[in-house]
C-alpha cells in the first residue's frame, strides 16, 4: 500500500479533507497516493507536520513510513511511442510537427488510458529533482489541461520548462520546482498574455535512463 494512503487511513481522514488542509484539489492529492505524481517539498513538510513525524521519516526509504520509489515494472504488453526533441505549441491543433529523435516502448495501458497522442521527451536540468532527473524520458500527454499540482511542460516566449503549476491569488500562475534550490516562477495574467505562456502538456510518468536501451540525447 502507498505510504501516504496508509498514513491517511490510520489517521481516519478522508482524501477530500486532507487535500483541503494541504491547499490542493482532491484530484491532485489522489495522484500522490496513486503514484502518478510526487508531492513537492512544501507539501511533504505539511504532511510530516500533520502526521507528527519528521520529514526524514516520511521520505526515507528505510523509515517505517518512507515514501519509496515505485519499482521498475515488468510489462507484458508494450507499444512504441515517438521520442521528440521538443514539444511545440499548437501540436494537435495547428498541426506543427515534432522533431523525432527515436522511439521507446511503454506499457500499452498508458495509451489505453491517455490516448494515442502520448509522446516522449528527454528531461534536462535539475529543477524537478528528485521527481524528474536529467536524462529521464518524460511520458507526456499533449494538452493545455491542468490542475493545481500538475507537472506540466509549459512554453514561455518559445522556450519551455517543466514545473508544477498552481493557480495564483492574483489570477496568474505559479510554476514551482520540486528542487528547493530553485525559485518559484510567478506570472500575472498580463504577463501570461505578454510572454505567450501556454501549457503544452502534462507529464504522466518518467522512464529512468537505466532502462532506456537507446542512446540518450544530451
Amino acid at each position: 500500500m502507498n505510504a501516504l494512503k496508509s498514513l491517511r487511513i490510520r489517521s481516519g481522514i478522508k482524501q477530500k479533507d486532507l487535500a483541503e488542509m494541504l491547499g490542493i484539489t482532491q484530484s491532485a492529492y489522489n495522484h500522490y497516493e496513486s503514484g502518478r505524481s510526487r508531492p513537492d517539498v512544501n507539501t511533504l513538510r505539511k504532511l510530516a507536520d500533520f502526521y507528527n513525524i519528521s520529514l526524514d521519516e516520511l521520505v526515507s526509504e528505510d523509515a517505517p513510513y518512507g515514501i519509496k520509489e515505485n519499482p521498475v515494472p515488468v510489462f507484458e504488453e508494450e507499444v512504441m511511442l515517438p521520442i521528440v526533441a521538443s514539444l511545440q505549441c499548437g501540436y494537435g491543433m495547428a498541426g506543427e510537427p515534432y522533431i523525432y529523435v527515436g522511439e521507446h516502448s511503454v506499457p500499452k495501458s498508458y495509451v489505453k488510458k491517455y490516448g494515442k497522442e502520448l509522446v516522449l521527451n528527454y528531461a534536462v536540468g535539475k529543477s524537478m529533482m528528485p521527481t524528474i532527473r536529467p536524462g529521464d524520458l518524460m511520458v507526456c500527454y499533449p494538452s493545455d489541461w491542468w490542475d493545481d499540482g500538475t507537472i506540466v511542460i509549459i512554453s514561455i516566449n518559445d522556450s519551455s520548462t517543466v514545473k508544477r503549476i498552481y493557480h495564483a491569488e492574483d489570477g496568474g500562475i505559479d510554476l514551482i520546482p520540486d528542487n528547493p534550490k530553485y525559485k518559484t516562477m510567478h506570472y500575472t495574467p498580463k504577463e501570461i498574455e505578454g510572454y505567450c505562456i501556454h501549457v503544452l502538456g502534462h507529464v504522466i510518468t518518467t522512464i529512468p535512463p537505466e532502462i532506456q536501451p537507446i542512446p540518450r540525447r544530451e
